[in-house]
């Protein structure tokens, strides 16, 4: 199996482990989630896996490890956010001027998010070898809508480490 299966596979089966847990305790309270609730947990399982496959394909060492979890709360955060955004954006009840209103906040809160993420990705990205920060970048940008814009802050992020160093 090619390490993108395997990948696919893990990340399939981590998506359906939660959703298994959250429907399982959705029947035992006789009620129903919403399909706004499970488009959240499915989209929070989506991202929990995609984290998870990420670190397991970094390989952090314990002096790298500690600085992971600052960058997936900043990744976690900035999809709830979006999510959030995203369902004020489609609620049925907008006026097309209120759904560009919503669409432009979306979008603002959403460079916000990546530069969060981007300010929390600093030391852990500093700390990595390249083939790390390679795999970082690729890993990364799968995280976010923005994906252009994240490869771009962390070869901006190299770029100054560079310049710093030949500076000295």
């Amino acid at each position: 199996m090619g390490h993108t299966s395997r990948m696919l596979t893990a990340a399939a089966a981590a998506t359906a482990l939660f959703a298994s847990g959250f429907i399982t305790a959705a029947a035992q309270s006789d009620q129903q989630p919403t399909h706004a609730e499970l488009a959240q947990h499915w989209a929070e399982a989506a991202i929990d896996a995609q984290l998870k496959t990420m670190k397991t394909n970094l390989r952090l060492t314990d002096d790298q490890e500690k600085d992971w979890a600052p960058f997936e709360s900043a990744v976690k955060d900035g999809e709830k956010a979006r999510f959030l955004a995203l369902q004020r954006e489609q609620a049925g009840n907008l006026s097309p001027m209120d759904r560009l209103n919503a669409k432009a906040e979306r979008l603002s809160q959403s460079q916000a998010g990546l530069d969060k993420m981007v300010e929390a990705a600093q030391p852990l990205y500093a700390s990595l070898n390249a083939g790390q920060k390679h795999k970082f970048i690729t890993l990364g940008r799968m995280l976010v809508p923005e994906r252009g814009r994240f490869v771009k802050e962390m070869r901006r992020l190299s770029a100054g480490k560079g310049a710093q160093q030949s500076a000295k």
